[in-house]
C-alpha cells in the first residue's frame, strides 16, 4: 500500500480536481436548468390555458346548438331530451377524440357518443385514482363550471390518457354537460422540450467531465501503477489467509466430529445399554417394559443416529482413514439411499498421499454439488468422476436434472452462493472451477494442478 504522505497527496489532488468539476457544474448547469425549468412551466401554463379556453368555446357552441329548442311541456319532455341528446351525439371534433357527454344529477348517463354502453346506466360511484369522477364533474357543473383532470380512454388510440374536462349545468333539464380534450399531445410537446433541455445539460456536463477526466487520468495512472505493484503480494497474502481460514474450519470440524463420535455417542450408547439391561431385568421378572422406557429407547436410538449423521457431515472419518475415493463412494451411497437417485462413481483409489486440504476441498465440492442436486435439480441420475493425469486432478459431477433457466430466482440465488463458495475453495489451490447447465442437466468441473501437491498415487479399481 502507499505510505501515508503519498496517499494523502494523491487523495488531495483527486479531491481538488473533483471539487473544481463540481463547482463548475453548479455554476453552469444549475443556472441553466433553473431558467429552463421556469420557461417550461410558463409554456406548460400557456398550453393548459389554451386548452381551457378551447373547452369553454366548445361548450358554448354546444349550448348554442341546443338552446334554440323550445322548453318542453310535461307531455313533450322526453321527446325534448331525446332531441337534445341526439344533437350532442353528432357534435364531434378533434379527429373524433372530442365529444360531449351528458349525465343527470344522479350520475345516470344520458349521452356518450364514443362509449354508448354507458348510456342508461348509473356511474355515480365511478372512481379513478381514488376520486369519484362523475360526482366531481357534476359538482363542478353545479358550481358554475370548472375544469377537472383524470384518466380516460382515448377513442383514437384505445389507450388510457390524461384528459381535461370542463362541465356546466343545464338547469332546465337538470343535466351536466361536459366535454374534454386529451393532454397527451401537450405532454408530448413538453417532454420533447424537456429532452432538448436535458441534452443541452448533458453536453455541458460532458464538457466538464472531459476536462475533469483529462486531469484525473494522470492521477489514476499513477495510482494504478502503485496499486498493481502491490496487488500481487496483497493477493498472495489474502489467498494464504483464506486458505488458512478454510483449513482452520476443516480442522475445527474434524475436532467436533471426533468429539461427537468418541465422546457423546459413546455416552449415549452406554445409556442405551443401561436401558436395555433394565429391560432385560424386567423381562426376567416377567414384567413388561413401561411405555416411557420404550419411548426413551426409541428416542435414544434416533439421537444416536442423528449425532452420527451430524458427525459424518462435519468431517467423515473415512476421509482421513481410507482416502478421498472411499469417502466419495460413501457419500454417493448415502445420497442415493436417501434420495433414490442413482449415482455412478468412477474414480481411482486416491489414498492418503493427497494432502488433507485438497482431499477436504474435493470432498466438499462433491458434498455441496449433491446438496444442490437434491434441492433443485430433480435429477434421476448423477455421475461422479475423479481423474488424475500428469497435470491435473479433475473432479466432474454431472446430473440429468433441470437446468438453471427453469429454476426460480430464489433457487438460483441459493445455488449461485454455493457455486461461488466452491469456486473460491478450488481457486485457493490455483485450480479451475467451471460449470455448464441446460435443460438436459448440469455439469460441475473442478480441476487442481498436480503441482499443488507433491506425491499422489492411484490404482485402478477391480
Amino acid at each position: 500500500m502507499m505510505n501515508f504522505p503519498l496517499r494523502f497527496l494523491y487523495l488531495a489532488a483527486i479531491f481538488q480536481v473533483i471539487l473544481t468539476a463540481i463547482i463548475t457544474y453548479h455554476l453552469v448547469t444549475d443556472e441553466y436548468r433553473n431558467l429552463s425549468s421556469q420557461s417550461l412551466k410558463t409554456l406548460e401554463k400557456f398550453f393548459y390555458d389554451q386548452k381551457k379556453q378551447e373547452l369553454k368555446n366548445y361548450t358554448s357552441l354546444a349550448t348554442a346548438a341546443v338552446e334554440h329548442l323550445s322548453l318542453p311541456s310535461k307531455e313533450s319532455n322526453e321527446h325534448h331530451r331525446h332531441a337534445v341528446a341526439g344533437i350532442l351525439n353528432q357534435m364531434l371534433y378533434d379527429a373524433d377524440d372530442g365529444y360531449f357527454f351528458v349525465y343527470d344529477e344522479y350520475g345516470n348517463s344520458i349521452s356518450h357518443p364514443k362509449e354508448p354502453f354507458r348510456v342508461g346506466k348509473n356511474w355515480w360511484e365511478l372512481e379513478n385514482r381514488g376520486e369519484k369522477i362523475i360526482q366531481i364533474l357534476i359538482n363542478n357543473a353545479k358550481s358554475g363550471g370548472d375544469f377537472y383532470q383524470y384518466q380516460w380512454l382515448k377513442p383514437s388510440s384505445k389507450q388510457v390518457s390524461e384528459k381535461m374536462s370542463y362541465s356546466i349545468y343545464l338547469k332546465d333539464m337538470n343535466w351536466m354537460l361536459g366535454t374534454g380534450v386529451y393532454l397527451d399531445d401537450v405532454n408530448n410537446q413538453l417532454q420533447l422540450i424537456q429532452q432538448e433541455i436535458d441534452q443541452h445539460i448533458d453536453r455541458t456536463k460532458q464538457i466538464i467531465l472531459l476536462v475533469a477526466l483529462s486531469s484525473l487520468a494522470l492521477l489514476f495512472i499513477f495510482g494504478a501503477f502503485i496499486y498493481l505493484k502491490q496487488k500481487k503480494s496483497s493477493d498472495l497474502t489474502i489467498n494464504k489467509l483464506g486458505q488458512k481460514i478454510i483449513n482452520l474450519q476443516e480442522e475445527e470440524r474434524r475436532h467436533i466430529s471426533r468429539d461427537l463420535h468418541d465422546g457423546i455417542i459413546q455416552i449415549l450408547v452406554s445409556i442405551k445399554y443401561s436401558l436395555e439391561a433394565t429391560g432385560l431385568v424386567l423381562r426376567q421378572q416377567e414384567q413388561q417394559k413401561p411405555q416411557p422406557l420404550l419411548k426413551a429407547e426409541q428416542n435414544l436410538s434416533t439421537a444416536i443416529q442423528e449425532i452420527r449423521r451430524i458427525s459424518h457431515h462435519l468431517h467423515p472419518r473415512i476421509l482421513d482413514e481410507l482416502g478421498l475415493s472411499r469417502a466419495v463412494d460413501s457419500l454417493a451411497k448415502e445420497f442415493s439411499e436417501r434420495t433414490q437417485v442413482a449415482v455412478e462413481v468412477t474414480s481411482p483409489a486416491v489414498k492418503k498421499l493427497l494432502p488433507d486440504n485438497i482431499s477436504s476441498t474435493l470432498y466438499r465440492v462433491v458434498q455441496e454439488s449433491l446438496t444442490n442436486i437434491e434441492k433443485h435439480a430433480a435429477a434421476d441420475c448423477v455421475v461422479i468422476s475423479l481423474n488424475i493425469t500428469k497435470k491435473w486432478l479433475t473432479l466432474t459431477i454431472s446430473d440429468d436434472g433441470q437446468g438453471f433457466s427453469t429454476r426460480s430466482k430464489q433457487q438460483l440465488g441459493d445455488f449461485g452462493i454455493g457455486l461461488r463458495n466452491l469456486a473460491e475453495r478450488i481457486e485457493y489451490h490455483n485450480g479451475q472451477f467451471s460449470y455448464q447447465s441446460s435443460s438436459k442437466g448440469t455439469t460441475v468441473i473442478a480441476k487442481i494442478p498436480t503441482t499443488s501437491f507433491v506425491n499422489y498415487f492411484s490404482e485402478q479399481q477391480n
